[in-house]
């Protein structure tokens, strides 16, 4: 469970940072690559938030596929749950093996440990001074 936390400390910080709270959608460059967030939904105690990043290589050739998270953030848990990645959903917490997508038995574990991953990235690459700047 460190993974939701920790996810949920970044995310948070990540988007009050952007201000994509105030404004509901925030595109910025980070290291060459476009990184958008979107608000999704709002309530009282959750949020939900899809991210997404465009591989870039030069002004307009995509180098890979885009990176795609919908991530719900539950306020009053202090968590943030990956709940679709790249179109995928929904994510069960265990799957028998073998099964006919060939999900991993703890696919939903692996999909928030790609998440903590990518901020750590994100982190690592001056997050903050990229937002400051665009």
């Amino acid at each position: 469970m460190w993974y939701f936390e920790r996810n949920y400390t970044a995310l948070i910080e990540m988007l009050c940072l952007s201000q994509v709270l105030e404004q509901g959608r925030v595109e910025f460059e980070l290291a060459g690559n476009r990184i958008e967030f979107v608000v999704l939904e709002r309530s009282p105690y959750t949020l939900l938030v899809k991210i997404r990043q465009t591989f870039m290589r030069g002004e307009q050739s995509p180098l890979l596929g885009e990176l795609e998270f919908k991530v719900r953030l539950y306020l009053d848990a202090k968590l943030a749950e990956v709940v679709s990645y790249q179109g995928q959903q929904p994510r069960e917490a265990r799957y028998p093996f073998p099964n006919k997508h060939m999900f991993h038995p703890d696919e939903k574990r692996q999909t928030n440990l790609i998440l903590y991953d990518w901020l750590s990235n994100c982190s690592r690459l001056n997050f903050m001074e990229s937002v400051a700047f665009n």
